[in-house]
């Protein structure tokens, strides 16, 4: 099912006039750059950097020539082309990201907006997606902008844009932990007051939001990235660093059938005469 042989895409080629952009990695420690070409693949590629069971991902699109274009490593067995069959003839398509989850199980990804992955030359290559990923002993994840939301996109861009690190944070980070004990709910506002008195405020809290970033990134921050958008005034708790990870709903592998909608249908029933008295028209009384 795999045809090694098959080139990558130029994923900005592609994009046309539609977002596209790079996201700034830390999933393996250092900051690898991953390209994306419309809003929900950047969604799909900052998931990914936020989900503590993923090791790893790459685009699973891209070749040798694109990743040397714009000096990047190149993936590992990219372009990663799956066989399958559409109106009884053989295809081949390139899944968006490929990677490894941290039981060393593969996995695929795939983002796109719900309608046009509901079309049937998409059906039969999320088909063949699947199908190879179960037989890898993998999982193969579907995206859509009902599953990638943007609350807990804009949450994880929020986080991402302050994980950076900076001279000051190793020691801010370890008063931090002398007054923030592990599972303590409390905002920002109030723990960056409890080491004001120590650092300067502005990189008490860049620390703490540091802080926050990394633990979520390992499944240790203790919010409801889909309910609340973060800021400095809302409770927030960090587990400790052996504690399981918190792991976000999986996307799903298929998707769900359409809801129907119940269609009032007119009644074709004859109306029933309402029995009342007869009418003589002899009765009435004659012209002028």
């Amino acid at each position: 099912m795999v045809a090694p042989t098959v080139e990558g895409i130029d994923l900005f080629k592609i994009a046309g006039r539609s977002i596209s952009g790079w996201i700034p990695s830390l999933k393996t420690g250092t900051t690898l750059r991953q390209p994306f070409c419309s809003q929900l693949e950047e969604r799909l590629l900052l998931w990914l950097d936020y989900h503590p069971q993923v090791k790893n991902y790459a685009r699973g699109d891209i070749g040798p020539q694109f990743a040397t274009t714009y000096r990047l490593p190149t993936p590992k067995h990219a372009p990663f082309a799956i066989g399958y069959t559409f109106e009884d003839k053989p295809h081949h398509y390139l899944p968006d990201v490929v990677g490894t989850l941290t039981n060393g199980k593969p996995f695929i990804a795939e983002a796109g907006m719900e309608d046009d992955k509901r079309g049937d030359r998409n059906l039969a290559k999320a088909e063949a997606a699947r199908r190879l990923a179960r037989f890898q002993r993998g999982v193969f994840w579907i995206g859509t902008e009902r599953t990638l939301t943007k609350r807990r996109h804009y949450n994880l861009v929020f986080l991402h844009a302050r994980r950076k690190t900076f001279p000051a944070f190793a020691d801010i980070s370890v008063a931090l932990q002398e007054v923030w004990p592990w599972g303590e709910m409390a905002p920002v506002c109030e723990v960056a007051s409890r080491l004001e008195h120590k650092f300067p405020a502005t990189l008490v809290e860049a620390a703490i939001w540091k802080v926050v970033g990394d633990s979520a990134a390992q499944g240790h921050l203790l919010v409801d990235l889909e309910q609340f958008t973060l800021d400095r005034t809302l409770p927030l708790a960090l587990l400790p660093p052996d504690a399981p990870p918190l792991v976000p709903d999986p996307l799903p592998d298929t998707l769900e059938p359409l809801p129907t909608q119940e269609v009032a249908t007119i009644s074709r029933t004859p109306l029933a005469l309402v029995p009342s008295p007869t009418f003589d028209a002899s009765r009435l009384p004659e012209p002028q």
